[in-house]
């Protein structure tokens, strides 16, 4: 895509009413001339269970929804972005890596992309094929095209904005009333536009960077050893994977730390993660995500090779019983995706149900994916088909909606229409993602014993296909056989884990 954001940014200052001239107070000696131009306003808004920062944007002149995230090197679209606007593929040759490993890249020709009212005519875009999730967004907007010029994160205020300086190469920019700290930054051919700087984490240098596509501040397994933590040592636990770009999931453990230092800014006595990341080649020590973002302004001064950052107060680095409060905010707002993240707070009961159909009347795929399970379960299979429809059609690369449509679908006596869209589903989806193999189970492509080898030795996989094929023979009508694979695989407690 030779287009970068200059040009949508240009666009947007065209058709602001006016350009603001911001009193970017320098320092004394410095001449009083400078100025800071605004070229754009962005509104950001959360997406998805991660509550990650997106902006709204056109695919083909249908609404999109495009990740912020400067810790992407370029911009890509998702495979829920293609499934939904049912774009054409082709094939590149190429990879990208991320969290979970390698993922293949392939390619489309848009008509039109636009993000606010600036539009692009005919660009081609890398495609993400393999995530550990189903991405609740349409694409991914990185480092190049959104760090092309200045711009200001705000994720407290929830916008962005583009500056052009004008007569500001020198001075220290001023343009917030907390006190503020500058950084210098470099930047790399091979690891983008996005800017790197030195953090000292308990006195040591480590090479870090802001990526706001990042849902929590983290260190690489290879840094920390290198500091010193020891992942297995006292204070530190082990609390589950992290997944993004590649079908991998890393690990992941919390640590504690005795301070972490930016500049002039000091937080003692804190504890932040440690992700095993299974790219190849970390280039980076540490990443400083939304946690951090929700406690700071951010300037990105590309035109001063400076970052700015101003504390905002609150928790820095968010516990694992985070507080709920700026998510109860947010939900109670009206954003449904919030809606949704109160509701997996609760682990059952009239809470959890309430903001759950809450955010399913506002279309929340998976809301509307959860609240179908349930009514499955109870029997409600009419109600069922129609949530289970609509949070599919939002969330087309999901993996378990179209299993329990199924389910719902033959326990309504609609066996050839349940084995129809099931086809019509697999044919979207990825190859060697799981459920998938469940699914080719479901239509008599592979036996018990070949899904079982699909699920690997991982317990929970293994528990959570027995449990999948007992769905099905007891849809079919045979719960004998249900209670026989159940038996076969019998789940220890708590780990056969539901949506």
């Amino acid at each position: 895509m030779s287009h970068r954001l200059r040009i949508i940014a240009a666009f947007l200052a065209c058709v602001l009413p006016a350009c603001a001239l911001l009193p970017a107070r320098a320092d004394d000696a410095a001449p009083a001339r400078c100025k800071y131009v605004q070229l754009a306003k962005l509104p950001i808004r959360y997406v998805g269970l991660a509550l990650q920062p997106a902006v709204d944007g056109t695919i083909n002149g249908e609404p999109a929804t495009m990740l912020i995230d400067t810790g992407a090197h370029t911009a890509f679209l998702t495979m829920t972005g293609v499934l939904r606007h049912n774009l054409p593929l082709q094939l590149s040759g190429r990879f990208v890596q991320g969290v979970g490993g390698l993922s293949r890249l392939q390619t489309t020709r848009l008509e039109e992309l636009g993000i606010g009212p600036a539009h692009v005519r005919r660009p081609e875009l890398d495609v993400i094929r393999e995530t550990g999730f189903a991405p609740d967004f349409d694409g991914i907007l990185g480092a190049p095209y959104l760090l092309d010029m200045d711009m200001e994160f705000d994720l407290r205020a929830r916008q962005m904005r583009f500056f052009e300086p004008r007569d500001c190469n020198h001075p220290t920019l001023r343009i917030w009333k907390e006190e503020t700290v500058s950084v210098p930054f470099e930047t790399a051919v091979h690891q983008g536009a996005n800017p790197h700087f030195t953090v000292l984490v308990d006195g040591k240098e480590v090479d870090a960077m802001i990526d706001t596509g990042a849902a929590r501040s983290a260190l690489t397994l290879a840094a920390a050893k290198r500091i010193g933590i020891d992942v297995a040592g006292s204070g530190a636990k082990k609390i589950g994977n992290s997944s993004g770009i590649g079908a991998r999931q890393a690990q992941v453990w919390r640590v504690p730390l005795k301070s972490l230092q930016i500049g002039d800014e000091t937080i003692q006595q804190l504890a932040i993660q440690v992700m095993d990341s299974q790219t190849n080649r970390d280039d980076f020590d540490l990443l400083l995500g939304q946690d951090f973002l929700r406690a700071h302004h951010v300037l990105f001064a590309m035109s001063q090779r400076r970052l700015y950052l101003a504390y905002l107060g609150g928790e820095v680095f968010m516990p694992d019983t985070e507080s709920s409060d700026w998510i109860r905010q947010e939900a109670g707002s009206g954003d449904p995706d919030a809606q949704y993240r109160m509701a997996t707070l609760y682990a059952d009961g009239p809470q959890r149900t309430a903001w759950l159909e809450k955010a399913a009347a506002a279309g929340q795929p998976h809301a509307n994916l959860a609240l179908g399970r349930r009514d499955l379960l109870a029997g409600q299979y009419g109600q069922a088909i129609a949530r289970l429809r609509a949070g599919i059609a939002q969330l087309p690369t999901d993996g378990y909606g179209p299993l329990w449509l199924y389910d719902a679908r033959v326990r309504s006596s609609q066996p050839d229409l349940a084995r129809s869209e099931l086809e019509a589903s697999l044919k979207k989806q990825k190859d060697d993602a799981w459920p998938i193999p469940v699914a080719r189970f479901y239509l008599g492509q592979e036996d018990a014993a070949q899904l079982l080898a699909d699920a690997g030795p991982d317990d929970a996989r293994r528990c959570e296909a027995g449990r999948l094929m007992a769905d099905w023979h007891a849809a079919h009508g045979d719960e004998a056989k249900a209670e026989a694979v159940r038996a076969g695989t019998a789940c220890q407690a708590g780990q056969d884990a539901q949506r």
